[in-house]
């Protein structure tokens, strides 16, 4: 069976400081709750939780591992600056998936989402396999949000035989139809057939591939603020293949020319500008492939920067 701890990750880092709130770190702020046992928070408020599954991955033929990640990027947050006087962190732990229960697992997964939004807070989700994109959606779809992917694969196959971390968004597609919209950041050629391309496009959903993102980045940046638009409410995903292997080699698919973090940054600076952000997840470090743990370094050092943007401009 799959099984919620609340409780699995030890806090702990560097203290220069125990009286000083601007000398404060993320370990020394953050304090863990039972999502089973809150009927409501302060706001506003960030709810840390993880997905430890790979099941996904494991099914899609990659390399599996990621079930692993929720712990180390939180080690890499543990001694991270905390800046934000008026925001409440919180972590609410983890969800493990047992092998071959990915379904249920993200079932369980989306119906703890739904309960951090209920009271009022914002779920940053840490995967675990990009499964979890299922999951955390599930727990938001009553708001019918527009959908960003950075991600340098589509994740829309067809699952006749069965859910994977390539499939999620054909899943969604399927099930939401009209109200799908559909934004795939870091998109790569090589890494996607024709025909995933062409479904893509029959789902109605939108893409910028990497070499846009390199070669011109304002078009892109045009086309996110005109999809936003569009959009009441806004869920972000993160992959980390999508960025180059040179500085996020510990995933399933390394990319050798993947976008940059500094491009990440600068998209995501629009998305949150809009105030329509009502969740955000980030997925696939797989420790098991991390030098220096160089990928996952990388993931917590993205969640600072979100928590920075959503302290400054809000969310839904």
């Amino acid at each position: 069976m799959c099984e919620y701890k609340y409780d699995s990750f030890k806090w702990s880092g560097r203290v220069d400081s125990t009286s000083d709130f601007t000398a404060f770190r993320w370990h020394q702020v953050i304090k863990q709750i039972n999502l089973d046992k809150i009927d409501k928070i302060q706001k506003p408020s960030i709810i840390l939780l993880g997905f430890c599954c790979d099941e996904g991955v494991k099914r899609n033929k990659g390399r599996v591992g990621a079930k692993d990640a929720p712990a180390v990027i939180r080690k890499y947050l543990a001694s991270l600056p905390w800046h934000w006087e008026d925001l409440n962190l919180f972590d609410a732990g983890d969800i493990f998936v047992d092998d071959g229960r990915l379904e249920d697992g993200q079932q369980m997964f989306s119906e703890k989402v739904k309960k951090i939004k209920s009271v009022g807070a914002f779920p940053i989700v840490l995967g675990g396999g990009h499964e979890v994109a299922y999951g955390t959606f599930g727990g938001v779809k009553k708001i019918k949000p527009a959908i960003i992917n950075f991600d340098a694969h589509f994740d829309n196959r067809p699952y006749e035989n069965g859910a994977s971390s390539g499939t999620m968004f054909a899943q969604i597609a399927d099930e939401i139809k009209e109200s799908y919209k559909y934004l795939c950041i870091g998109i790569q050629k090589s890494g996607n057939t024709k025909l995933l391309f062409e479904r893509n496009k029959e789902f109605g959903g939108e893409c910028f591939t990497a070499e846009e993102v390199f070669n011109n980045l304002q078009n892109v940046i045009n086309g996110i603020k005109k999809f936003l638009e569009t959009a009441s409410a806004i869920y972000t995903t993160v992959c980390m293949d999508v960025f180059s292997s040179s500085v996020a080699c510990g995933v399933s698919a390394p990319v050798p020319f993947g976008i940059l973090p500094n491009h990440f940054l600068f998209c995501f600076e629009k998305i949150a500008k809009t105030g329509k952000l009502i969740a955000f997840d980030i997925a696939e470090v797989n420790p098991s492939f991390d030098v220096d743990d160089r990928t996952a370094r990388l993931a917590a050092h993205i969640i600072f920067h979100v928590v920075d943007n959503i302290a400054k401009w809000g969310y839904q």
